[in-house]
């Protein structure tokens, strides 16, 4: 497959292989595409949560939340250095 890349993506390219970070463009490409690849199926599964929360939400399948009270909670169950109380 001959591919022409945009300027700023072949420099990209080049810096990288010349940075030693990628053994061939390939090496690269596939890396960039699993990471890609990985963004969209996470993308995808946030997305999923929303939907199903403002569903929940639709159907009164939520719990009022006091943010101060829990955060003072989790803040009584450490100490001044972090760690948790025994």
């Amino acid at each position: 497959m001959s591919t022409a890349y945009p300027p700023e993506i072949l420099k990209f390219i080049e810096e990288e292989m010349a940075a030693g970070h990628y053994e061939d463009e390939t090496a690269l490409i596939t890396e960039a595409l699993e990471v890609f690849r990985e963004l969209k199926q996470r993308h995808a599964d946030l997305i999923q949560q929303i939907q199903q929360s403002l569903e929940d939400e639709k159907t009164g399948r939520v719990t009022s939340l006091d943010i101060n009270a829990l955060i003072s909670e989790l803040e009584s169950e450490i100490d001044e250095t972090g760690q948790p109380v025994p």
